[in-house]
């Protein structure tokens, strides 16, 4: 079974090493990060063409925005003037620059700013030109299709090209720092969380809130009554006053239950600051249209949307605590027209009941407010008699009665506001609840995939409370203050963005724990778990093993220890070191994580750590600890854009997971990177501290120096 497995082995680098050898069906080769490069000559530049170049993806505002700030501030900006290409779609370049370009070499020219031009086309659907195209479709839609014209073009957009000269890194650094922390900033959002009820005017009062007047806890002006009638108007909740909103809500759902109050609608929506939300819900009523000429009669129908609009705009202060919020409802319903023939289109044509308020409103963050008023007032009647009798004439009126009831019937909105910021656990507010309902277990067309709960997520408060990393991040901010260089480069950089030094060891181990939850290791076949181990008496160097065999090997007093190392070195005759692990049995004289602390070690560079997996008869349950690391190192490669930062692993976010039917059938391989996850999830606390020490010791040299 071995050698089956190594001659697999061996197969399988001869194919890889085939299909290196064949560069034509590769892509071409990426350039090597700056760290790599050789030395730049751009400090003797003359031409533009000399300069050294940094791209600059703008993720929030439009580039011809951001151009327009820097112009104005003195920066060498050059943008293009378009002309007509030879074919459609496709246009003609002239550079116009900002200011004039004498000496490349002369103060204030660089760093110079090169707008990339977009896509002029960025949809597939374009407005035709034809006559026939300019009458509305009865459907909204074009059947036909749409001739695209356009060319096709797979460039990222929203891009500038940044010249500068790597002798003068500190201007670069300041624009860098420049766009990315004042121009192009993300803006806040808001969850505007929408309620529509429709009660009985009589059961207003049941709310806590008299309408026809201003109460406790309620603030508003009120106009003057029409026709006995309360005209449309806005209630804001008073906050301060304790238990007001809630009781309100809670006041709601007891009228819903008595089954006096109805719940039409209750949508929601999140929206950037500033821009408009709208939220549709209703039908489309159709509505014959007949036109009749001296030639013909054509008919058509159109479609009346019918139901509950709900147009918001908000605009958070600067503070954050308020938002005032341009709001518009609309409320619209079919009557019925009593009486209608049915002969003519007008007549059977229904009445649409349209009730509209428009406002402006500002409200506290996190409070509910009300938009009432909005009455409509039906009548029905009401026939019943004795049977037969009541229905002969002369004597039908002794014997059946008749009456005519009225109902008023009231809407109001109950809107609030909540201005979440990506950076808090106020996100939590608009994403799914914590239910496997959320989840794809099981597909068979796509990968499985998980949502985090805020049940998953360590409490890692004491992290941002220790005073040590509070005195780093103080003194990272200060050196980048002055020197604007250090935003580029780590361990400055991560600060800077948020990061945390060994935060990746803490999102792993919670990864796992979300593994051994869904007993997921239950599929893993032991039988298809193999590791290499060193031999001297293999060409090679190793020897392919079973692991579940050798674990059966494992004498009843002793522990096997796999150690992993990077042994030897790379040469041109031999690029590739194979991670092998030395293989030996041992007695567990300490504790089992004593013992593995022992064996794992941490050195100034990833090349100098060393990792155990230590595995034992006597304590099963770290056997099926590897067997779930074996599925988290899985995960990794299936999620490669899951960033394992604090900042990112958040409740709601959805992680891909193998299926059982890949587990069942994968042939795993226990290598280095597996031993340092199993090190990593196992003592995760000393692993993290070892990992941020080594990434903070630049700065804690240079904290215990000042």
């Amino acid at each position: 079974m071995k050698k089956i497995l190594f001659f697999i082995f061996l197969f399988s680098l001869s194919l890889a090493q085939q299909q290196t050898s064949s560069s034509s069906r590769r892509p071409p080769v990426r350039p090597p990060p700056s760290s790599m490069r050789p030395p730049s000559v751009s400090k003797n530049a003359t031409a533009l063409r000399d300069l050294d170049y940094e791209v600059v993806k703008l993720s929030y505002i439009q580039t011809d925005r951001a151009l327009a700030i820097l112009k104005t501030m003195g920066y060498t900006v050059v943008e293009f003037r378009p002309g007509k290409g030879e074919i459609s779609g496709e246009n003609n370049f002239t550079p116009v620059y900002s200011n004039k370009i004498d000496n490349i070499n002369s103060p204030g020219i660089l760093p110079i700013i090169i707008k990339i031009p977009d896509t002029q086309t960025i949809s597939l659907v374009s407005k035709s030109t034809t006559k026939a195209s300019t009458k509305k479709s009865a459907l909204g839609v074009d059947l036909g299709g749409v001739t695209l014209n356009n060319t096709t073009s797979g460039e990222p957009m929203q891009r500038l090209l940044v010249g500068y000269k790597s002798s003068n890194m500190r201007s670069l650094a300041q624009l860098l720092d420049l766009i990315a922390n004042k121009i192009d900033v993300p803006a806040s959002q808001v969850a505007i969380e929408a309620l529509v009820i429709e009660l009985n005017r009589d059961d207003l009062s049941e709310l806590g809130v008299d309408f026809s007047a201003a109460s406790s806890g309620v603030t508003a002006d009120f106009p003057p009554p029409q026709s006995g009638s309360i005209s449309p108007f806005t209630v804001v909740l008073d906050r301060t006053l304790l238990g007001s909103g809630a009781n309100f809500r809670a006041n709601i759902d007891a009228l819903v239950s008595k089954k006096l109050a109805t719940i039409k609608s209750k949508p929601s929506a999140l929206v950037l600051d500033g821009r408009q939300a709208r939220i549709q819900v209703g039908q489309q009523i159709p509505i014959v249209k007949t036109i009749t000429d001296q030639i013909a009669k054509t008919r058509s129908v159109d479609y009346v949307p019918v139901g509950i609009v709900l147009n918001v705009r908000p605009r958070i202060s600067e503070d954050g605590s308020s938002v005032t919020i341009q709001v518009e409802t609309i409320i619209s319903e079919t009557e019925e027209r009593i009486g209608a023939t049915g002969g003519g289109d007008v007549e059977s044509a229904p009445i649409i009941n349209n009730r509209k308020v428009q406002s402006f409103v500002r409200v506290a963050n996190n409070t509910p407010f009300i938009i009432g008023g909005l009455i409509n007032e039906k009548s029905s009647d009401n026939e019943g008699g004795v049977p037969l009798l009541g229905t002969l004439p002369f004597i039908k009126n002794l014997f059946s009665v008749s009456g005519t009831k009225k109902v008023r019937r009231e809407v109001i909105v109950v809107i609030t506001p909540h201005i979440i910021k990506e950076s808090s656990d106020q996100f939590s507010r608009v994403i799914p609840q914590d239910s496997p309902l959320f989840d794809q277990d099981n597909n068979k067309s796509f990968p499985n995939s998980y949502r985090v709960r805020q049940g998953d997520i360590f409490d890692l408060s004491f992290i941002d409370e220790s005073p040590v990393y509070q005195d780093i991040v103080k003194e990272v901010y200060k050196r980048a203050d002055k020197d604007k260089t250090l935003a580029q480069k780590d361990p400055y950089k991560s600060i800077l963005e948020g990061r945390i030094p060994g935060e990746s060891v803490l999102v792993k181990k919670m990864l796992l724990d979300i593994i051994g939850k869904m007993n997921y290791v239950d599929y893993v076949d032991p039988e298809k778990i193999i590791y290499f181990a060193t031999s001297n008496k293999d060409p090679a160097g190793f020897e392919v093993e079973m692991l579940s065999a050798a674990v059966r090997k494992i004498p009843s007093n002793k522990a096997m220890k796999l150690t992993y190392s990077v042994v030897g070195k790379a040469s041109i005759d031999k690029p590739f070191v194979q991670p092998t692990a030395s293989v030996n049995y041992l007695s567990l004289k300490d504790s089992y994580k004593n013992e593995l602390v022992k064996f794992n070690k941490i050195g100034s560079s990833p090349a100098e750590d060393q990792f155990t997996i230590l595995l034992s008869p006597k304590i099963p349950k770290y056997e099926r600890r590897l067997y779930e690391v074996l599925i988290l190192k899985k995960l990794l490669k299936m999620n490669p854009d899951l960033d394992l930062t604090l900042k990112y692993f958040k409740p709601g976010i959805e992680i891909l997971f193998p299926s059982r039917d890949v587990l069942e059938t994968t042939n795993f391989v226990v290598d280095r990177d597996a031993a340092r996850l199993f090190y990593e999830v196992n003592l995760y606390y000393a692993a993290f501290g070892q990992e941020f020490n080594r990434g903070t010791a630049e700065i804690a040299r240079l904290m215990q120096t000042r």
